[in-house]
């Protein structure tokens, strides 16, 4: 049986001890890249072939467009314990889609390759966006995917005392080239109830007077928007969509799609203040080519 769901951000407990740093980030270099994948891939095993071959230690990927042949994939839900905050679904199946929108968040666990993926696509009933079983991932017909081939660090799935979840969480890893001066980009995570948009300003600074973009996925407790009706759902699962970024005077925008564990559907421009964080975020940040 499921614990009932939050109302407010009061009602959301986390079992252990909160982390230190709430926005850890390590500096990195970030190579825009290409991907191809043939039809009958898994696309598990072909991220990882290419990473390896590629010399890349991670990567943040927009899989829009991908067509993909029957998988699984799992929702936001409430807790099924009395430890942690918030749950799965039970595993959902999909008969094949084309995912219309998608980041994939490419890293290590268990010392192999490992991809957190949040997509949306069209069921015959309507649409959909969920969390992707990366295992049950297999390509349909010829597809590419593009983003950033990260080098000088790396996401790495551990057990974090505070959610009590596996989550992806930073590392610096080796790289030749790479320095204050050369670094182009970082990668990060945000801890529960740090707020996306302030947090993503704050990591910006990093980089003095440069703007950047922004690509992710996460989980928010709750969301108000700056063009859409708020999310009251305290438990949801979001993907960042194009054109987030954050300026040097100006601030952070950041427009999202989301769904909370009431199955209903959000899409818009996160106030600042107003999108706090559920389990963690996970950030690629880069210099802007603007």
């Amino acid at each position: 049986m499921r614990r009932p769901a939050p109302v407010s951000l009061a009602d959301i407990r986390h079992p252990g001890p909160a982390a230190d740093d709430r926005r850890p980030h390590a500096l990195c270099l970030a190579d825009p890249i290409s991907i191809d994948f043939p039809d009958g891939a898994p696309l598990l095993g072909a991220l990882g072939k290419w990473a390896d071959d590629a010399g890349y230690s991670s990567a943040a990927l927009n899989l829009a467009g991908l067509a993909l042949k029957p998988f699984e994939y799992v929702m936001p839900d409430c807790a099924v314990d009395d430890r942690h905050a918030a749950w799965y679904s039970e595993t959902k199946h999909s008969h094949g889609a084309s995912l219309t929108e998608a980041v994939a968040i490419l890293g290590c666990k268990d010392e192999a390759w490992f991809a957190h993926i949040h997509a949306c696509w069209q069921e015959d009933d309507g649409p959909r966006l969920g969390h992707l079983l990366p295992a049950t991932l297999t390509v349909s017909g010829t597809s590419r995917a593009t983003g950033y081939g990260l080098r000088g660090a790396r996401f790495n799935a551990r057990f974090d005392p505070e959610t009590e979840f596996t989550l992806f969480r930073v590392e610096s890893a080796p790289a030749k080239d790479l320095n204050k001066q050369t670094a182009n980009a970082l990668i990060a995570t945000l801890a529960p109830f740090e707020d996306l948009p302030i947090g993503i300003e704050q990591l910006r600074m990093v980089f003095g007077d440069r703007s950047v973009d922004i690509h992710g996925l996460g989980s928010l407790a709750g969301a108000t928007f700056v063009d859409a009706a708020p999310m009251t759902g305290m438990i949801s699962e979001i993907l960042l969509c194009k054109g987030a970024s954050c300026f040097p005077k100006t601030g952070s925008s950041v427009p999202v799609k989301a769904i909370d564990h009431k199955g209903q559907l959000h899409d818009g421009d996160l106030v600042r203040g107003h999108a706090p964080t559920l389990i963690t975020c996970e950030l690629l940040i880069r210099i802007s080519d603007d």
